[in-house]
């Protein structure tokens, strides 16, 4: 398994390995369909098996991995039902928190929000890391933290759909439009535009990664070494 990427001191060794494992996932360095352990995952992060088991788990609650007695961990494979449902849900929890910060949002909260949409944009990581950041701020801004949490794991399985899959420039200049948008109505404190915004960017991003998987597929269908 591939190096994965160095981890931040600041946090907690449980928080990182979670993170990286998300990582690890959404780059295709954690193969589908193969079994994996909590010591290849920990020496691959440079850590104990300790906070590896911790964030293995919650991945586990997260439904992004499963447990098979005696074999070990394996990515779970989504079904176009189960993808079906990942889109009906993430629609629903982001409507509500915006429907939440058209009510909430102060002029400090849009301002951070902009902030964390100016931030470095000039490689696909920085790009995962300035949506993924964007999205979540915005259920922590609205107060509401079990759907920040939902979300994580929506977006986990969002990671699966398309593992190790190009998406077309991640859509950068449309997502940045977009999210800019979204900004925009949530300071004119519109919940009908904000709630339309949310639903179409959603449905375009997972729409990418659909994509993006069913390319991987005939892909790999093609060319079965790759």
């Amino acid at each position: 398994m591939s190096k994965l990427n160095s981890l931040v001191r600041s946090e907690s060794l449980a928080q990182q390995g979670y993170k990286a494992i998300r990582r690890a996932i959404r780059d295709g360095k954690i193969p589908r369909g193969q079994f994996f352990s909590e010591s290849t995952l920990a020496e691959s992060l440079g850590v104990s098996r300790t906070p590896v088991r911790e964030a293995l788990l919650n991945l586990y609650r997260d439904g992004v991995v499963e447990i098979v007695p005696k074999r070990g961990y394996r990515l779970i494979d989504l079904d176009e039902a189960a993808i079906s449902e990942i889109r009906l849900l993430r629609v629903a929890l982001e409507q509500i928190v915006v429907d939440r910060l058209c009510k909430t949002a102060t002029p400090d909260d849009i301002k951070e929000l902009r902030t964390i949409l100016k931030g470095a944009g000039d490689s696909r990581e920085d790009m995962y890391t300035i949506d993924e950041t964007f999205h979540i701020r915005m259920a922590e801004m609205a107060n509401l933290h079990q759907i920040r949490q939902e979300l994580m794991s929506v977006r986990g399985k969002m990671y699966l759909i398309a593992s190790g899959a190009r998406l077309t420039s991640l859509r950068d200049e449309n997502v940045a439009r977009e999210h800019s948008e979204l900004v925009d109505a949530l300071e004119q404190h519109d919940p009908k535009k904000a709630r339309r915004l949310i639903s179409s960017h959603v449905e375009r991003s997972i729409d990418s990664f659909v994509e993006a998987r069913a390319e991987l597929l005939e892909r790999n269908w093609l060319d079965p070494l790759s």
